[in-house]
């Protein structure tokens, strides 16, 4: 994964962005939610900042298996890119 998709810049080099948290899968019991980092080997589901532009947060799904990004949007629903 070198490069992700902000839905207000275009595809953008992965060093301008900075990665927060991933989020547990939904239905994960407290110690998933609190200790593992990621749910399945097939899709983690991400929260990344886009730093080093227009400063938006965005949610991220990827294959941490591949770094393949499947699906890159907005926190909060619009924009999917």
């Amino acid at each position: 994964m070198t490069r992700l998709v902000c839905p207000f810049c275009g595809p953008r080099h992965l060093r301008e962005f900075e990665f927060h948290k991933t989020l547990p899968a939904p239905g994960a019991g407290e110690f998933a939610s609190v200790y593992e980092r990621v749910d399945s080997l097939e899709l983690s589901v991400e929260h990344w900042q886009h730093v080093g532009g227009c400063r938006g947060w965005l949610l991220v799904r990827r294959n941490p298996s591949t770094g393949a990004v499947l699906d890159c949007r907005l926190v909060g629903g619009g924009g999917a890119a």
